[in-house]
């Protein structure tokens, strides 16, 4: 189930503005060369898979996700939009907002969600939260997946409710937009 414009203008918030307007800038500013870009592309396209693999996973509030790419690393989503982050701008070639984006990342966003999403999920499932958060990394991906893992499967229903499609279409809105900046 796709959304609709109006569900996604209401995801317009105080917190998303800085984000809409550092993607308008980064595109303005785009000064694109096939050096920075075509490991950039890959970087977003390996972000997004990330984010579609966890999305096609993620039952939020219902369990404690361990399949997919949750077997691997406890933030699949925010490790996707990291490499999405880096990915568009080298494609953009911009330096400068790459720079404020990871500070912006290292220093704020991830230490934010840990604190606040970790005191959810622990109060919420308690030892079975404790014993993921313990076993399974924030960011650098384990080697062998966590052995408590579930077993469900990827499923199209489960990504279309975590809003995704939505995400996937941006990522590859954005790649449109900043191959065309090679000609204009």
């Amino acid at each position: 189930m796709s959304i609709s414009i109006t569900q996604h203008l209401r995801r317009v918030t105080v917190k998303t503005i800085p984000i809409y307007l550092a993607i308008g800038l980064l595109v303005f500013m785009a000064n694109p060369r096939v050096a920075w870009f075509l490991p950039g592309l890959l970087l977003v396209i390996a972000g997004e898979a990330i984010r579609v693999w966890a999305a096609g996973h993620l039952r939020k509030t219902k369990e404690v996700t361990t399949t997919g790419a949750y077997s691997y690393v406890k933030n699949p989503l925010y490790l996707g939009t990291l490499l999405i982050l880096v990915g568009f701008c080298l494609m953009a070639a911009n330096l400068w907002l790459l720079a404020v984006g990871l500070v912006i990342f290292i220093l704020y966003y991830a230490p934010f969600k840990k604190k606040r999403e970790g005191g959810r999920l622990r109060e919420r499932f308690g030892e079975a939260w404790d014993d993921y958060d313990m076993a399974v990394p924030d960011y650098i991906p384990r080697l062998t997946p966590y052995p408590k893992r579930g077993n469900r499967d990827w499923s199209w229903e489960v990504f279309s409710e975590n809003s995704e499609d939505g995400t996937f279409l941006s990522v590859a809105f954005g790649i449109i937009i900043l191959i065309l900046r090679f000609f204009y």
